[in-house]
């Protein structure tokens, strides 16, 4: 935990939230960011069954008085070069938010991340039912009001939609930096998220550009999304975001113009000189290439132009991480990611092919806009 220091402003206290069965990582992480001296929070009842809800607790409660902001890390976040800089930089351009600077790769609110990479918004909205958690920065005197509120919640709830339920209560706007200056170390999960599959960042970069827009996304309505959990297409719409409502990919790309034969045959193309198939087999690739066709069409009816300078971009650090995490953010839990990684290029180029053949090809009918 650090007191106010010149050199750093607005002034940032960091606490490392973590259980006794990961002290050894919780206390690596603090000593890898020396110029922001973080305390490791313990859980304060190791010995009960563990509990992210009562973890978090103790680290937002540790803001001491005289921060201007409070960041907690969970004990497997991999914070980026430069961290403490960019940290600085992403809470002048957000002070009054409740700031997450990791987003995982399946999320619908990673859509957005991805999306803001490709048009050169700073950070999205969080349009997720929960507020990212391994790396999130308050206001602190709404970090130290949000560990007391956590204390009042059910023991049975979920850390991160605890957080939500306070950001909504006291107005705070919750955000995503992009690109994430933070990545995911997988572990085993404490809390019984291991059947989750490989959590990994939207749109981390290692070492991340000086200059952060302070531009923050805005939604378009509609979001194209894979369920990562079931392999399903769907669209989204931000208005009115209930189960019920979510509509099938296929007959939404129908309305838009793209039969089911003409997409057929530009997947064909897409896939036919490599070997992604094998990897990714019917239906799941058929699945990707409907949610990237949908997000092609959705970008150029919001961003016209964007979705034409992907591809000279695309060996760019940020945006190939953005291009090449969809597929396997949405597709962790039915295909082997590691086997995915190892066709990365495969798969940023049929990422690409798909968004070029949504803007080329579709269209949103009168009254989607």
């Amino acid at each position: 935990m650090t007191s106010p220091r010149p050199g750093l402003s607005p002034s940032v206290s960091v606490s490392v939230m973590s259980h006794p069965d990961r002290a050894e990582a919780a206390r690596r992480l603090a000593d890898s960011l020396p110029e922001l001296s973080p305390a490791v929070i313990p859980d304060p009842d190791p010995q009960g069954p563990p509990s992210a809800l009562r973890a978090a607790g103790a680290a937002w409660a540790a803001a001491p008085e005289g921060a201007g902001h409070h960041l907690v890390l969970q004990d497997d976040a991999r914070p980026a070069a430069g961290f403490a800089a960019t940290l600085e930089r992403v809470l002048r351009a957000h002070p009054e938010a409740a700031v997450s600077l990791f987003v995982e790769w399946g999320s619908r609110t990673a859509v957005l991340a991805r999306w803001a990479v490709y048009t050169g918004a700073g950070a999205v909205p969080v349009v997720n039912p929960y507020v990212p958690t391994v790396a999130l920065a308050l206001p602190a005197e709404h970090a130290r009001a949000l560990g007391r509120f956590l204390t009042t919640a059910d023991e049975d709830e979920a850390d991160d939609r605890a957080v939500l339920r306070f950001v909504r209560r006291s107005g705070l706007a919750p955000l995503v930096a992009v690109p994430n200056p933070v990545e995911h170390d997988d572990r085993p999960s404490l809390v019984g998220n291991s059947d989750h599959g490989i959590r990994r960042s939207a749109c981390f970069t290692p070492s991340p550009a000086a200059d952060l827009s302070p531009a923050v996304l805005e939604p378009p309505r509609f979001l194209p999304f894979l369920r990562w959990n079931i392999g399903t297409p769907v669209l989204i719409d931000l208005d009115h975001d209930v189960p019920e409502a979510h509509r099938p990919l296929a007959e939404v790309l129908d309305a838009w113009g793209l039969s089911k034969d003409d997409r057929s045959e530009a997947l064909r193309k897409g896939v036919e000189a490599g070997t992604l198939s094998e990897v990714v087999p019917e239906p799941h690739l058929t699945a990707l290439w409907h949610t990237v066709v949908a997000e092609g069409v959705v970008l150029r009816s919001r961003w016209p132009e964007v979705v034409d300078s992907l591809r000279s971009r695309a060996d760019g650090p940020t945006v190939r991480a953005a291009l090449a995490s969809l597929a396997p953010g949405a597709l962790r839990c039915l295909v082997d990611v590691e086997a995915l990684a190892r066709h990365e290029a495969e798969v940023v180029d049929l990422v690409l092919a798909g968004l070029e053949y949504g803007a080329a090809h579709g269209r949103l009918p009168k009254g989607w806009t």
